[in-house]
């Protein structure tokens, strides 16, 4: 596999993040599944059967950073949001084997990819084009985000230091340019992109942090010289 070496350091996370995740969803019970998660709108059971059909629309964007053709991640919108719903209401037993498979899947299509392809460019539902490194990291936010949605006693606080670190980066420098905030975690030193003299400095914990620039936390345990600000929306 030719991937840099960041992204191999990434993809050894990511295992681990999958069977924190799966030792909490074989907890469940069927019941569990139907009843509501920390999203608006969204069951535990929508949460999961998101989990699965992320990473089979991942496997999409590892096809065309290969081939070269464009293979976005979904058909559309409304293909992904009907395929979400088939899924919700499965038993517990059916969402933890189909998580697995198409995580499998993903992580096999990453050992198929040579360095030319990791430093292929693909596009995202947003419309942005990003490099196919960010593949990796996309799935880690997507594993380790959603195990808080559940809403099941897993929190920020729960993932490991770096990988904190990690998404707050992945999160950060996707911020549109006018944004004047610069994010200072206290436990772990990491800081966000600088940006010009008189950016507001926000300051808090790497997982504090991680949940406010997220939308899933107020920021009410975060420290600025002011009235704390409203991050831009994350999708």
């Amino acid at each position: 596999m030719g991937a840099p070496e960041e992204t191999r350091r990434l993809l050894a996370e990511l295992p681990a993040a999958q069977q924190r995740l799966l030792e909490t969803v074989t907890q469940l019970t069927d019941d569990d599944v139907l009843r509501p998660s920390a999203l608006p709108g969204w069951s535990r059971g929508h949460v999961l059967s998101h989990l699965a059909r992320n990473a089979d629309a991942l496997v999409n964007l590892c096809d065309w950073a290969l081939s070269g053709v464009r293979k976005p991640m979904y058909v559309s919108a409304e293909a992904r949001e009907a395929d979400i719903e088939a899924g919700a209401a499965r038993p517990v037993a059916v969402q933890a084997e189909d998580i697995a498979a198409a995580d499998a899947r993903l992580l096999e299509r990453f050992e198929d990819l040579p360095a030319s392809a990791w430093r292929a460019e693909v596009g995202w539902p947003s419309g942005i084009v990003r490099s196919a490194t960010n593949i990796v990291v996309a799935r880690l936010n997507e594993l380790e985000v959603h195990h808080v949605d559940l809403d099941l006693g897993y929190t920020f606080d729960d993932l490991p230091a770096e990988s904190r670190d990690v998404l707050l980066t992945y999160v950060t420098t996707r911020w549109p340019d006018d944004v004047q905030v610069v994010l200072e975690s206290s436990d772990t030193g990491w800081s966000s992109p600088p940006r010009p003299t008189g950016a507001r400095i926000v300051t808090g914990s790497s997982a504090a942090l991680l949940g406010w620039v997220l939308g899933r936390t107020d920021g009410s345990t975060l420290t600025t010289d002011g009235t704390l600000p409203v991050p831009p929306a994350w999708g």
